[in-house]
């Protein structure tokens, strides 16, 4: 699913402010159902640009740049207003934000990469995957002339989702010796799907399904091999289990490591201040603050944020009409004074 977006007649202004944090799908899609109900409606995004992961992480051949930049127009000329490099949490405070605004959305989507927590990971030569794709597409925009490393000889992705088939096509696109892209089951059970797995083998990659690494071997401080070992799945009181298979460790000598074993929700908190706690849908424990996109669960498709974000609009609607109904009851019922 794209990211489409068609500004209809604006309705009238509402005299209402809406703070959006997050400029990806479900923060582009909310801005233009808000400002077409009359909202005014201000995103904070801290890259360099709007657009989150559509610019910045997801590749070209996954999704084309330009019409996202398009959409972005629209919205700008529609009045939204776009607060550019701007990281809330770090460059303003959340806080600051909830009593400057009637209504808060946080879509700051998933970018905390997962650790695997084994031995060796912090060696040189290790990448996040997500991490080195935004390097990468910063690099190619133009955003960064220096910093980001090169891969070289062999190189290990390891994983199984979108991001893990990403890097694998950037490896590729740095001409190494040797793409792998190491699964702990198999192309059957990968979120990418076996038919996009298959792809990424009919284009050189070599997948090693049901192998899980267990440590990162280094040399001098850089990674020189994985250890890891086989694994097979086995049912268990009806459901298939992973287990490791006896005896079956190996070693990958490898010059390269990019881990894409999930994400994590980054929510503002300044400094733990504020704690965010999603509740039903898109409402969490503060009043006026609501949440939409991969902010909710962690990472998912461009399809779900975009539902998500329109979603919370509505939701944020509901909010500030009923506070609306509220005031003019309280107004009513008011005690006349002399």
């Amino acid at each position: 699913m794209e990211l489409k977006i068609n500004i209809e007649k604006l309705g009238n202004a509402t005299g209402k402010k809406v703070a959006i944090i997050g400029g990806g799908p479900a923060g582009l899609s909310a801005a233009k159902e808000l400002i077409q109900l009359g909202y005014e409606v201000h995103v904070y995004e801290k890259m360099y640009e709007p657009g989150g992961l559509l610019i910045f992480g997801i590749p070209s051949y996954r999704i084309n740049k330009e019409k996202v930049r398009e959409n972005i127009k629209k919205l700008m000329n529609a009045g939204v207003i776009f607060y550019t490099n701007t990281d809330v949490g770090k460059d303003i405070c959340l806080s600051e934000i909830i009593k400057k605004y009637d209504a808060v959305l946080i879509a700051t989507g998933a970018w905390i990469s997962k650790k695997m927590n084994v031995a060796g990971e912090n060696l040189s030569g290790i990448y996040y995957a997500l991490d080195y794709i935004i390097k990468y597409n910063l690099s190619k925009l133009g955003y960064l002339s220096e910093g980001l490393p090169k891969l070289s000889g062999k190189v290990a992705v390891i994983g199984g989702g979108l991001t893990a088939v990403d890097a694998c096509h950037i490896a590729l696109q740095n001409n190494v010796e040797k793409v792998y892209l190491i699964y702990r089951r198999g192309r059957w059970q990968a979120p990418a799907g076996k038919k996009i797995i298959e792809n990424l083998e009919t284009s050189g990659v070599h997948v090693m399904e049901f192998t899980q690494p267990i440590e990162f071997i280094g040399e001098n401080g850089a990674v020189k091999a994985i250890r890891a070992v086989k694994t097979v799945l086995e049912k268990s009181n009806g459901a298939p289990e992973l287990k490791i298979v006896p005896e079956s460790q190996h070693i990958i000598p490898i010059d390269n490591v990019l881990i894409a074993v999930g994400l994590l929700p980054s929510i503002p908190n300044d400094d733990g201040k504020i704690n965010i706690i999603v509740k039903e849908g898109p409402r969490t424990n503060i009043e006026k603050v609501f949440i939409a996109g991969d902010a909710t669960l962690g990472p998912s498709y461009i399809g779900f944020a975009i539902q998500s974000g329109i979603k919370a609009s509505k939701e944020i609607h509901t909010y500030l009409t009923h506070k609306e109904v509220e005031l003019k009851i309280d107004k009513k019922s008011a005690p006349l004074r002399d």
